[in-house]
């Protein structure tokens, strides 16, 4: 019986602590290359810059390099 308090109340207690959030991966300006547009749309919003996905894969790469190396 006693097992089984034990057991609800850990449960109880995990469900209300925090969870570890995974660790970002760094996206190198060489990689780029290999990503979609919908990608590249996602890496432009997380440094803060909206991309329209109806340019070039080629235009969207460059505007995020430019945003980058200005940004430092």
């Amino acid at each position: 019986m006693f097992k089984f308090v034990k057991k609800f109340f850990d449960s109880v207690v995990k469900s209300y602590m925090p969870e570890e959030k995974p660790k970002r991966k760094a996206v190198s300006l060489a990689d780029l290359e290999y990503k979609t547009k919908k990608e590249l749309e996602i890496i432009g919003r997380k440094i803060g810059i909206e991309l329209d996905r109806r340019l070039s894969k080629q235009k969207l790469i460059n505007r995020i390099k430019y945003k980058v190396r200005n940004k430092r």
